[in-house]
């Protein structure tokens, strides 16, 4: 796919399951020109094989990739032959392929509890509920709040009472400091994950209006990390008569989209006031993160290490639709500054 057009497409298969709803993806076909690939190490057996991490003195990189048909049901049984990995228009040799449905993940959660979440607010605790409950006994969460501050609710656990119990005093007040949490999560508490595979969601109804560091700062954090970010944009429901009596406010859809896509992510779109089955929703998400493949290649050395590099992945399939991560850019992350 082609992570720089965003676009929202409904997914029909999702209807039957979230009642009344309407979920929104970024995905895009892909033209799949057959070329022959070069055979692979042996791959790891265990996901959590040090190979995958990213070692920067090897610098092999990693790409978390997800592929759909024209239906949009994700293409299960793919094999490495079936992959090609570009790096600046030129193609690598894949060395480790992974495909294991039962890798722990750790999970960081971004709250939006500014002003305009005050009639959005249950609706989305409700669903961050829901999503810790599908964790796995391995998987790990941590959970941020931000309006025109950022809290740190809760620290990394596996214990999701815990994380239920961090709810409780969550209120609605203040502008919106989305940027400033995205940069907190990544920087900070995701440095402190256990698992190889990071996933950042955050849960708002706007776009960003107090944080200290712009979106071309925010998306440079982004470019520098191997998380996938997903996001669920809670909208005013224009037919619902409460919306005409209060403030408007919508999803800023250029933001999720962007946001999200760098990565290889996906933004979600509910409506408030309306009756999903959100349990079904958090196992579409934890469904999707199950289903991904993860190709590692060594690149050609030689070049800037500090340049950003541009990364494509296509798959030999007609009708195929995949999501990953941009390009990434070979050193560390660091903190962005004003």
């Amino acid at each position: 796919m082609n992570a720089r057009k965003h676009v929202w497409v409904f997914g029909n298969g999702l209807l039957c399951v979230l009642c009344a709803g309407v979920i929104s993806i970024a995905a895009h076909p892909q033209q799949n020109p057959p070329q022959e690939n070069a055979q692979p190490q042996t791959p790891p057996t265990d996901p959590q094989d040090p190979r995958f991490k990213l070692n920067v003195e090897v610098e092999l990189v990693n790409i978390t990739a997800t592929v759909l048909d024209e239906q949009g049901k994700y293409m299960d049984g793919l094999k490495l032959e079936d992959f090609q990995v570009f790096e600046d228009g030129e193609e690598q040799k894949i060395s480790f392929f992974s495909h294991d449905l039962r890798v722990p993940i750790s999970v960081g959660v971004l709250i939006d509890n500014s002003g305009s979440m005050r009639h959005k607010l249950q609706q989305a605790l409700q669903t961050v509920r829901e999503i810790a409950t599908a964790l796995g006994p391995q998987d790990e969460m941590f959970v941020i709040s931000f309006n025109s501050d950022v809290d740190v609710r809760h620290h990394f656990t596996t214990n999701m009472q815990e994380i239920q119990r961090s709810f409780r005093d969550i209120k609605a007040g203040g502008e919106t400091a989305a940027y400033d949490a995205i940069q907190l999560a990544v920087t900070e508490e995701m440095k402190k994950a256990k698992h190889n595979k990071k996933v950042l969601l955050m849960v708002t109804d706007g776009f960003d209006t107090k944080s200290h560091i712009n979106s071309a700062q925010v998306e440079d954090v982004l470019k520098r990390a191997e998380v996938l970010v997903y996001a669920i944009g809670i909208d005013d429901d224009d037919d619902d008569p409460l919306v005409l009596r209060r403030t408007r406010y919508h999803i800023y859809h250029y933001m999720l989209g962007r946001l999200t896509s760098i990565s290889g992510g996906r933004a979600f779109r509910l409506f408030t006031g309306r009756n999903y089955a959100l349990n079904s929703l958090a196992q579409v998400l934890l469904e999707e993160l199950h289903q991904q493949y993860t190709l590692s290649y060594y690149p050609v050395v030689g070049r800037d290490k500090n340049a950003w590099r541009q990364v494509e992945v296509k798959v030999k399939r007609a009708g195929s639709q995949i999501r990953h991560r941009t390009g990434y850019y070979i050193n560390q992350p660091s903190k962005a500054s004003n």
